[in-house]
């Protein structure tokens, strides 16, 4: 019986090694199978944004939000806190448009542009920014109201805002 027992308790061990072989296996088969997909990907958004920082447009208030997100040629649209983006691609002529846009300001000057107004101190506008992301470096505007972008980045806010548009439809 001590024999039988340990006999079983043997080919049990085994053949559980050899099962927990095979899900490392898998495992790792599907890890470099997604970490040659991320390679890939990153080479694409690489050679695709290098002339166009991702721009990061958040309008919010107590009961709205907003964020846009522009990165190579696709856009991703958030509707609400809790919500999964969409995400859709940009045309050719809104993603030159737009980095002709993005030529005309400094990213590092983002910081020193002046609001127009102050509605959103009283509720009378969402608070919103925009941020311009060059490699590690994120920029950041101070904020402003939705709707009165500072004048020097009226244009570049004001076609996010219409490729937005363009996508959610």
């Amino acid at each position: 019986m001590k024999a039988l027992t340990i006999l079983s308790t043997l080919i049990i061990t085994i053949t559980s090694c050899n099962c927990q072989k095979k899900a490392t296996e898998t495992a790792l088969t599907s890890q470099s199978e997604t970490r040659e997909e991320t390679i890939s990907t990153k080479e694409e958004t690489m050679t695709t944004s290098q002339t166009m920082p991702v721009l990061i447009y958040e309008s919010m208030t107590r009961g709205y939000f907003k964020k846009i997100e522009i990165q190579g040629s696709s856009i991703s649209i958030q509707n609400a806190r809790e919500e999964k983006p969409t995400v859709a691609t940009i045309s050719k002529s809104d993603r030159e448009a737009l980095e002709k846009a993005c030529k005309e300001v400094n990213p590092k000057d983002l910081s020193t542009f002046k609001d127009p107004t102050q509605a959103r101190f009283y509720d009378g506008a969402p608070i919103t920014n925009l941020k311009m992301k060059e490699g590690d470096t994120m920029y950041s505007t101070s904020d402003f109201d939705g709707g009165t972008p500072p004048v020097e980045i009226e244009k570049v806010v004001n076609l996010i805002l219409k490729i937005a548009e363009k996508a959610e439809k």
